[in-house]
């Protein structure tokens, strides 16, 4: 027999020697050489995969920053961005081509990265992995579903599925103090969704236990609720109705809705229930701000049945504590990665060469000590103009729904419904964090985080007349 060309003396002399020579042109001649960052980096993805098997990847690019600057070379053909300016650049209209000073046609829009958007989505074109002329009119047929007036319209049934939600908090906690707030909130915001979404719930929170949050779990179980609703057609108050209106009646315009109705359902516990957690967590974690926080919500209502979204918009510290739990635990902390166009980009005062991949990364820019002065401290008054520690604090480095043309068309009803549930729950109920769930930030993930259970003690609160 032949000798195997693995066991040959001229593979075992050139391997190496072709490893070597790879690794010298990725550090000394590759494209993004002048870039900061460590050698391995530049040299191999192995470094970046090993990061996200392990689930550390948001730290360790965090790491990375501190080390190297605002701008790293994390990959051989990657870089990350941790100022406020490179959402602008990058995800924004504002792309530069070659060092031009002039904004960019809105066609310029650096493209989404396939590979990330097409493992997670599936390359379905959606409103979350589609590009250019496939993801303009799509969110054209939901924009007006979507803004403030015409989500106040249904605020009754906003309003109704939170009193739901509080009510099986009040059954639960008369067998059993002690409740994970990632399962209440999970199935209550995947019935609050699907009812918008469809015009029906799942019974989510009549479940026993808590249906898994995943996006191929969820798929499986809401696709055949959304085929149904597309199928019988007719006009409902939800969303489906908002995008069937405009959709052509062929195979692949519904298709395009029921993959849209979908996403936009399994996106709600992914985003919301973390923000919420988060915001129980954090508050809780210091009482000062626990006390303060349930002040102003206490004191805002006599009864809990009179908080609205109105109110709620306008309370200032609610807002501060929202916002600053969303900093410290944003619920992408990863980064939705573009595509630099042919002729390469100007971003940040340095050109970046085509086929880059770019990004920013939250978890990165959200602990950047440039951006927010004590970075890893929970700290409301930032968002406050009332203390002028926190003045310096470059605000606009928050963008917890992304940014730019793309950025996540259901915002405006995320941000109701949590506040306005947050803010019930502080006026109906006591809450203690549970020793098991005292390090509960400190969690795993990639574009998400891996949700632990987080144990709360709830009680009710004794006299709801009293502050």
């Amino acid at each position: 027999m032949g000798k195997h060309v693995f066991s040959s003396p001229g593979f075992v002399v050139l391997s190496p020697t072709t490893v070597a020579s790879h690794l010298a042109h990725k550090i000394f001649f590759h494209p993004l050489r002048s870039f900061p960052g460590p050698w391995y980096c530049k040299a191999s993805r192995l470094w970046y995969f090993l990061q996200v098997a392990r689930g550390n990847i948001n730290y360790e690019v965090r790491r990375l920053h501190d080390e190297y600057g605002e701008t790293v070379c994390i990959a051989p053909n990657e870089l990350s961005y941790s100022t406020p300016d490179a959402w602008s650049q990058i995800y924004g209209r504002n792309v530069q081509r070659d060092g031009e000073s002039k904004p960019s046609a809105a066609g310029t829009v650096l493209p989404k990265d396939p590979i990330i958007y097409g493992a997670v989505f599936e390359h379905a074109e959606t409103l979350v992995d589609a590009n250019g002329g496939v993801y303009a009119p799509q969110r054209h047929t939901l924009a007006d579903a979507f803004t403030r007036k015409s989500l106040m319209s249904k605020e009754d049934t906003l309003s109704s599925y939170i009193n739901h939600a509080i009510e099986e908090l009040h059954k639960q906690i008369k067998t059993t103090d002690t409740v994970d707030m990632v399962s209440l909130f999970n199935n209550a915001v995947l019935d609050f969704t699907s009812k918008m979404v469809v015009g029906q719930d799942l019974g989510a929170m009549n479940a026993h236990g808590t249906i898994h949050s995943s996006l191929k779990v969820l798929n499986r179980i809401i696709r055949p609720l959304v085929e149904r609703r597309v199928e019988n057609g007719g006009i409902e108050n939800d969303f489906v109705s908002s995008m069937m209106r405009f959709a052509k009646d062929d195979k692949d315009s519904r298709a395009k809705v029921i993959n849209n109705a979908t996403i936009l359902i399994a996106a709600g516990p992914l985003e919301i229930t973390s923000w919420l957690c988060a915001s129980v967590f954090y508050t809780l974690a210091d009482p000062s701000t626990w006390s303060r926080l349930c002040f102003e919500i206490r004191s805002s209502a006599r009864e809990a049945s009179n908080l609205n979204l109105d109110m709620v918009h306008n309370m200032t510290y609610l807002k501060a504590c929202m916002d600053e739990s969303t900093r410290m635990y944003p619920s992408m902390p990863g980064t939705l990665t573009r595509i630099v166009y042919n002729g390469g980009a100007h971003i940040c005062g340095r050109q970046v060469p085509e086929k880059t991949v770019v990004g920013v990364n939250p978890w990165a820019t959200y602990r950047n000590a440039n951006n927010f002065n004590q970075p890893d401290e929970f700290r409301p008054e930032r968002w406050l103009d009332e203390n002028n520690e926190y003045a310096t604090d470059r605000r606009n480095s928050l963008q917890p729904f992304g940014y730019g043309p793309r950025k996540c068309i259901a915002n405006e009803l995320s941000t109701m419904y949590s506040k306005l549930f947050f803010a019930r729950l502080l006026w109906e109920f006591d809450m203690e964090l549970q020793p098991a769930s005292c390090d509960w930030d400190n969690q795993k993930g990639y574009l998400t985080p891996y949700i632990r259970p987080l144990w709360v003690k709830v009680t009710a609160k004794a006299d709801r007349s009293r502050i």
